[in-house]
């Protein structure tokens, strides 16, 4: 539990922090930034009005401002690969300068991403990765082993005596919930620490759909008498796998955790029924993603292995192989600190 109590605690909201000067070398915006005000990053999220894009959304925009360049959201409502294709193929003819994407279907968008790229466009991806060499760099929220050992250990603080723990995903083709669980699976088969745990080996999909994850989860709890943990790397799955527990009359003898907006969960844990679900600021890797971005086209980086982001008040970050940029601030979210958070 010492490892999970010292996991960054502090307060975090969505104003992103101030991003270096347009042009670096502390040049102003404006006319020293040469062409940086013709200048397009387009974000395209898995699906657009998912609380979670729409946070990580306002820090893309915040760095738009910032860099003195034009930001566009663009995306489809329906959490489908077909509708993210169309969107990014698309934006091509469009000529951005550079496309910021959270992949729902790493592979699957590679040809459309590896288009833009013939095109001179450079690409980023941020939450969910798609295929290294479909893009210029992926901006990974925190690295998967990190992410699985969080969500162990809020796992546990939610049930300390361990117990069965079952999964639902997003999808099995979502790149960084496969990692995660298969992770979280290894670390509970040879870690000490999570020995008192076991689990469900079938992982469920809902899709990030609310009403779907309250059934699967309904359905877990039904088939196994003895399960104490839900855990998804879903923002949507993980409360709504908490509501049905209580919907189901089980608050207090099974819990969900996982990822989840401190707003969809404060409630879960102000009146018990949850101790811990955590995360990291949306707001900032949007952000962090954003002036990555800038940084590739004005050739401030190329994402050669060993070179650093600046990302102003954000921090510096490390270019890792295969193009990887950990941002790797987990937060975890627990009655004690749960007001401190407003996204």
């Amino acid at each position: 539990m010492a490892a999970a109590a010292g996991l960054l605690l502090a307060a975090c909201s969505t104003e992103a922090p101030t991003a270096p000067a347009a042009g670096g070398g502390g040049e102003t915006q404006g006319e020293d930034a040469s062409g940086d005000e013709d200048m397009k990053i387009f974000m395209a999220p898995k699906f657009t009005g998912l609380a979670y894009f729409e946070v990580a959304r306002e820090g893309g925009e915040r760095a738009g401002e910032e860099l003195g360049i034009e930001f566009e959201y663009i995306g489809s409502d329906k959490a489908e690969a077909t509708e993210q294709i169309a969107t990014l193929t698309n934006a091509i003819p469009q000529a951005p300068d550079a496309l910021v994407v959270s992949a729902i279907d790493g592979d699957a968008v590679a040809p459309a991403l590896k288009q833009a790229r013939d095109a001179g466009i450079k690409v980023v991806t941020y939450d969910a990765d798609a295929a290294v060499d479909a893009r210029d760099l992926f901006v990974n929220q925190l690295s998967y082993e990190l992410a699985a050992s969080t969500m162990l250990d809020a796992a546990l603080l939610n049930s300390p005596e361990g117990g069965l723990v079952a999964f639902i995903s997003a999808s099995p083709t979502a790149p960084n919930h496969t990692a995660h669980v298969r992770i979280m699976k290894e670390l509970i088969d040879t870690d000490p620490k999570y020995s008192s745990l076991s689990y469900v080996d079938t992982v469920q999909f809902a899709g990030d759909d609310a009403t779907k994850s309250q059934e699967l989860a309904l359905n877990l709890i039904q088939a196994n008498p003895d399960l104490k943990v839900i855990i998804s790397s879903s923002a949507v799955s993980a409360p709504a796998a908490q509501q049905a527990i209580i919907n189901a009359g089980k608050s207090g003898e099974v819990f969900a955790t996982g990822v989840a907006l401190p707003s969809s969960v404060r409630d879960f844990i102000k009146d018990g029924h949850s101790t811990a679900f955590m995360m990291w600021d949306p707001a900032e890797l949007g952000y962090i993603a954003t002036v990555a971005a800038h940084q590739l086209v004005t050739g401030e980086i190329t994402a050669e292995e060993g070179q650093m982001i600046d990302a102003g008040e954000a921090g510096t970050y490390e270019v890792l192989a295969d193009g990887e940029v950990q941002y790797n601030k987990p937060l975890m979210f627990t009655a004690d600190n749960i007001d401190d958070f407003d996204f």
